[in-house]
């Protein structure tokens, strides 16, 4: 559990609604993945039907097919070659699934080919399958049961929390369950900038879409703009794929948190959140976790139904724009 040296009663706060939004994002996505895997893993009852029928090669063709195509947590090792490994993806210690594809083409032309061996990769494949569906199984008893735990009043991160609540009661401060009333108020050009732009995003705007369309291709139709437009697509391509595999740090959740306050983008609760974030190196590392659970199963990801709250805030230069002041934890 990440350390809680500071007495401010605003950093405590932040530190147990974050440690809640982190579990909870947390526990969100395993069990997206628990239930993806759970049909993920139903290759098994193909791989036992071909293993009936004595086509000991096609089951470890299903199987091995299934565990490489999986992408979310609980994925194969990989032998490091800082670690002296070769970097392949190794499936029960012992088998390596760049090897296995090798061997399999081997044993479909060679009749010697020993059915024990083969039927050794099935079992070993098979296994893993049904050990990561476990590890799931298990993930998600264990977040259950922490739930209970910081629900209960026995977890220290509640009395954080109330103390927090109580110097903010102390000082006269509002708490967020006090009774207010909203009243909407602001400067002319506010509310004329908020209406132009409110008009831009929700109302319908006719476009010609076959003229747009026309319009865009002429704009390469020289040889010299179609290799450009070429280069450009395969560009993006590869940033895409080499960021979707790319494995998020903390030092790039830091390097985040820096650009973010220095934008002005949150408003100052938040941003006393944020330096709350970069003062503790446990909460990083949980961030990035976080962040690579859902760079995982980005699939599945989508925008909140409820969006998010924003504000239209004035800035110096007398330009009025919309700063972020409370996320969900489905669009973070």
């Amino acid at each position: 559990m990440a350390s809680t040296s500071t007495s401010n009663p605003s950093a405590k706060s932040s530190f147990s609604q974050t440690l809640h939004f982190i579990t909870d994002i947390k526990l969100q996505e395993l069990e997206a993945q628990r239930l993806a895997y759970q049909e993920h893993s139903k290759v098994l009852n193909e791989a036992k039907a071909a293993g009936e029928k004595g086509d000991i090669l096609k089951r470890v063709e299903l199987l091995a097919k299934a565990v490489k195509s999986w992408m979310g947590s609980g994925t194969v090792m990989k032998s490091t070659p800082s670690h002296g490994g070769s970097g392949k993806q190794i499936v029960g210690g012992k088998l390596q699934l760049s090897d296995l594809d090798f061997w399999l083409q081997q044993a479909k032309k060679d009749p010697g080919f020993s059915r024990e061996i083969a039927t050794g990769w099935a079992d070993t494949l098979e296994q893993h399958i049904r050990h990561t569906a476990l590890r799931f199984d298990a993930a998600k008893l264990f977040g259950t049961l922490f739930n209970e735990w910081l629900a209960s009043g026995d977890s220290s991160t509640v009395a954080y929390q109330a103390g927090a609540d109580d110097a903010a009661s102390e000082s006269g401060e509002t708490t967020a369950s006090s009774s207010f009333e909203f009243v909407e108020s602001g400067r002319k050009e506010m509310h004329e900038q908020k209406a132009k732009l409110e008009s831009i995003i929700f109302d319908d705007v006719s476009v010609d879409a076959e003229k747009l369309k026309a319009y865009l291709e002429g704009l390469f139709e020289s040889e010299e703009a179609t290799k450009a437009l070429e280069k450009l697509r395969k560009e993006i391509h590869d940033f895409g794929y080499w960021f979707k595999r790319k494995t998020i740090t903390k030092a790039d959740v830091e390097t985040a948190i820096k650009g973010l306050l220095a934008t002005g983008l949150m408003d100052e609760e938040k941003r006393t959140t944020l330096k709350a974030f970069q003062e503790n190196p446990t909460v990083l590392d949980e961030v990035a976790s976080v962040l690579n659970m859902r760079m995982a199963n980005i699939k599945s990801w989508s925008w909140p139904k409820e969006g998010i709250l924003v504000e239209f805030r004035r800035h110096l230069n007398g330009k009025y724009r919309y700063v972020v002041i409370s996320f969900s934890t489905s669009s973070y």
